[in-house]
């Protein structure tokens, strides 16, 4: 059997990021929890320092009034995708991964939902079109995505 995931929350401490779980994940685990936690917050760590340069990327991108490439787009919520995973192998997942990032990569929740749609329906940067700018996607964003997914939208 597998084992449940814990919720774990991660905060900004002098720094650096610490891991803190409930103390129901705490009686629950049979693992030990101050090794896992500190590799849950170096995961998280890194997740977010790589995250906030694609996140700056875009920001200019947008500040100098320059399309936004989808695969720019694509590759942060990629990297969403890869901060969820990698804490899965731990058993551990985010509790309240909207206000982490929200916090933490200073975006608002509404965005980072099209960003994880958009990466969700979307497997493979490789099927978003080059030229595609994510103006077109950010409203319905779901069915552009299902569009390129089907390959109506092609390279």
């Amino acid at each position: 059997m597998k084992d449940e995931l814990i919720f774990v929350s991660v905060k900004k401490k002098n720094d650096e990021y610490k891991a803190y779980i409930d103390i129901g994940g705490f009686l629950s685990s049979n693992k030990n929890l101050e090794t896992e936690l500190k590799k849950v917050s170096t995961i998280y760590e890194d997740s977010i320092v790589k995250m906030s340069v694609v996140k700056k990327e875009i920001d200019e991108f947008r500040n100098n009034r320059y399309p936004l490439p989808a695969r720019k787009v694509w590759e942060l919520g990629d990297m969403i995708f890869e901060l969820i995973n990698n804490l899965h192998k731990l058993s551990f997942q985010i509790d309240g991964i909207y206000e982490h990032l929200e916090r933490d990569l200073n975006a608002k929740r509404k965005w980072l939902e099209k960003v994880i749609i958009f990466r969700r329906y979307i497997p493979n940067e490789s099927m978003i079109p080059k030229y595609l700018n994510w103006g077109k996607c950010e409203k319905g964003t779901r069915r552009i995505a299902e569009s390129i997914q089907r390959g109506i939208i092609s390279t």
